[in-house]
């Protein structure tokens, strides 16, 4: 690797805005719902193991972006009803998302429900970077803009050590 190449990787890495890790994830969640639909039924431990990704995947995701990015949206006027919608989203798939705890994988309305969540999930994200990622530009400062993104990390990987069974205070 040229030696420029990985300082100007580290510079770009933090100067990073949240717009930049919410796109992140929205390409990783992209692929995760592509892959388990090409998996289909007839690959139920793969199927399985991509699902529990995505489903991680999906709670860090919205968990760090209501804390962070929407609650630092929310008392702007002009971008209100649109952050008020995105957290009604939220509460659509975190809802979908529980109702595979009661789903054998082996059922045939799985993949069905699988395909559902994804679409809810590709409309939310699409909207998100066409409408509220244009607005909130507006209304976050640059210095805003890497302060949620840092939060937002940080969320993240708390995030994933909890839930890998490491001890969590409180």
């Amino acid at each position: 690797m040229p030696t420029g190449q990985k300082s100007s990787e580290s510079q770009s890495r933090a100067e990073m805005t949240i717009f930049d890790l919410l796109k992140q994830d929205h390409e990783k969640a992209r692929y995760l719902f592509d892959k388990a639909e090409k998996a289909g039924k007839k690959e139920i431990s793969s199927l399985q193991k991509l699902f529990s990704q995505l489903e991680e995947e999906l709670e860090l995701h919205m968990e760090g972006e209501e804390r962070f990015f929407y609650s630092a949206l929310e008392q702007n006027e002009e971008i209100r009803d649109k952050v008020l919608q995105a957290f009604e989203e939220h509460q659509v798939a975190k809802a979908m998302l529980g109702t595979f705890q009661s789903l054998a994988v082996d059922d045939e309305r799985w993949v069905a429900k699988l395909k559902v969540l994804g679409e809810i999930v590709e409309h939310h994200m699409q909207e998100e970077e066409k409408e509220v990622f244009k607005m909130a530009r507006k209304a976050l400062g640059k210095e805003q803009q890497h302060e949620i993104a840092l939060a937002f990390q940080r969320s993240k990987r708390e995030g994933r050590k909890s839930s890998r069974g490491a001890p969590v205070e409180g």
